[in-house]
C-alpha cells in the first residue's frame, strides 16, 4: 500500500532542496535533460514524489540514479524552482536513508553538526597518532612518529567499519530495486548489463550528453574543463588512491622498500584527484553555473578533504623520493593520515557512498533498458 506523506516536502529541504513546490508541472526540466529516457521522465516524476511524500517510490527507484545533478534544468525553470538542486537533495536523502546507523541523517542535516563531527573527529585522531609513541624510531624517518604497525590496523579497522555499512547500505537498496518491479519489460542479461555499467564508468557516456545543448554553459569547453570529466577525474583519482593503498596495505611493508607499481598507480590518481578537486572548488567558488552556486557545506568540506589527501601525500612522495627531511614532513604526515583516514571513514555516510549506489542502480536500468541506449 502507497503512503502519502505531505510534511516529506519540509524534511527533504533539510536536505539542501530549495523551494520546489514552486514547480507547476510544465515538464520543461525532462525536456531539457539529455538523460531521460523511456519512463525515465526526472526530475519532473521526483518533483511529484515529493510533493506527496511517496518516499519509498523515492528510495526505490532507479531512475534516481540515473541523474548526474548537473543543473541544466536549473538553468531553465521558468518557476526557479531549482530542480537539481532538489535531485541532488534527493540523492543525499536516499544515502542517509539506506545507511543503517542514522548517522548520515544527522551529518545530512545538521549542518553545525557535521563540523563538530568532523572536527572532533580529526582532533581525536590527530591526538592520538601524535602521541603514540613520539620517541620511536624506526628505519625510515617517514615512520618515527607513526609507526607502521598503527597505521596498517587503524586502517583495517576502518575499512571494516564502512564496508559493513556500505554492505548494508548496498543490501538496503539491492532489497528496494529488486521489489520494484517494471511490468513485462525485456531482461537483458547480467553480462552484458555489467558490461553497460563498467562502460559508463570508465567514459561517462550519459554525463557527456548533459553538455550538448546550444545555450549549455560547457557547450565550447574543451573536454578537460567540463564537469564529466572533472567528475570523472576526481572518481577515478580516488579509486586510483585507494587501490594503491590496499596493494601497499597486502603486498608491501611501505616502511622498508618502494614498491613501484602502487607507487606509479597513487601519483597518476593522485594527478586526477588534485585536478578534478581544484576544478570543482574553482567553479564553486566562482558560482559557474547555478549548480555549482548552490552548494551543500558537506560536499564542499569533502572536496577540501580530497584536495588536502591528494596535496600532503605528493608532498610525502616528493619528500621521499629526494630525502627531504624536514621536522615539517611529520605533521604533513600526520594532516595527511588524519584526512585520510576521516575520508575513508566518512564513506559510508557522505555523498560520496553515492560511487556504490549508482553503479547497482544503473545496473537494473541497463537490465531492462540495455536495447535501448
Amino acid at each position: 500500500m502507497t503512503r502519502i506523506d505531505p510534511g516529506f516536502a519540509s524534511e527533504i529541504t533539510k536536505y539542501g532542496a530549495s523551494d520546489f513546490n514552486a514547480c507547476f508541472n510544465c515538464g520543461n526540466c525532462t525536456a531539457i535533460c539529455g538523460l531521460t529516457a523511456n519512463d525515465a521522465n526526472f526530475p519532473r516524476m521526483f518533483i511529484r514524489y515529493g510533493m506527496l511524500g511517496l518516499k519509498e517510490e523515492i528510495l526505490k527507484s532507479k531512475e534516481l540514479w540515473l541523474c548526474y545533478a548537473c543543473g541544466d534544468c536549473s538553468e531553465t525553470c521558468p518557476r526557479q524552482a531549482a530542480p537539481g538542486n532538489y535531485m541532488a537533495a534527493l540523492h543525499r536523502y536516499a544515502i542517509a536513508s539506506y545507511e543503517p546507523t542514522g548517522l548520515t541523517k544527522l551529518l545530512f542535516k545538521n549542518k553545525l553538526l557535521f563540523i563538530l563531527f568532523t572536527s572532533i573527529m580529526a582532533l581525536v585522531l590527530g591526538v592520538f597518532l601524535f602521541t603514540l609513541k613520539p620517541d620511536h624510531v624506526v628505519s625510515r624517518w617517514i615512520f618515527k612518529m607513526i609507526p607502521y604497525a598503527v597505521i596498517h590496523n587503524m586502517g583495517l579497522v576502518i575499512f571494516t567499519i564502512t564496508g559493513m555499512s556500505i554492505i548494508w547500505g548496498l543490501l538496503n537498496m539491492f532489497l528496494r530495486l529488486k521489489s520494484n518491479k517494471s511490468g513485462e519489460a525485456k531482461k537483458n542479461s547480467c553480462l552484458s548489463s555489467w558490461k553497460e555499467v563498467f562502460g559508463e564508468l570508465a567514459t561517462m557516456k550519459r554525463y557527456r550528453t548533459c553538455d550538448l545543448e546550444e545555450d549549455s554553459y560547457w557547450k565550447d569547453k574543451p573536454a578537460f574543463q567540463k564537469p564529466w570529466f572533472i567528475h570523472w577525474s576526481v572518481m577515478w583519482g580516488f579509486i586510483g588512491l585507494l587501490a594503491a593503498t590496499l596493494l601497499d596495505f597486502l603486498l608491501k611493508d611501505p616502511a622498508t622498500t618502494t614498491w613501484w607499481p602502487a607507487r606509479i598507480l597513487g601519483t597518476l590518481a593522485g594527478l586526477f584527484l588534485i585536478y578534478g578537486t581544484s576544478m570543482m572548488l574553482l567553479y564553486r567558488s566562482r558560482k559557474a553555473t547555478r549548480s555549482y552556486a548552490e552548494t551543500n557545506i558537506a560536499d564542499n568540506v569533502f572536496l577540501w578533504f580530497l584536495w588536502i589527501a591528494g596535496f600532503t601525500g605528493f608532498w610525502m612522495e616528493i619528500s621521499v623520493f629526494f630525502t627531504f627531511n624536514h621536522p615539517a614532513n611529520h605533521y604533513i604526515l600526520l594532516v595527511h593520515t588524519i584526512i585520510s583516514m576521516e575520508l575513508v571513514l566518512l564513506f559510508a555516510f557522505s555523498k560520496f557512498a553515492h560511487a556504490v549506489y549508482r553503479p547497482l542502480a544503473l545496473f537494473y536500468y541497463f537490465r531492462e533498458n540495455l536495447s535501448n541506449n
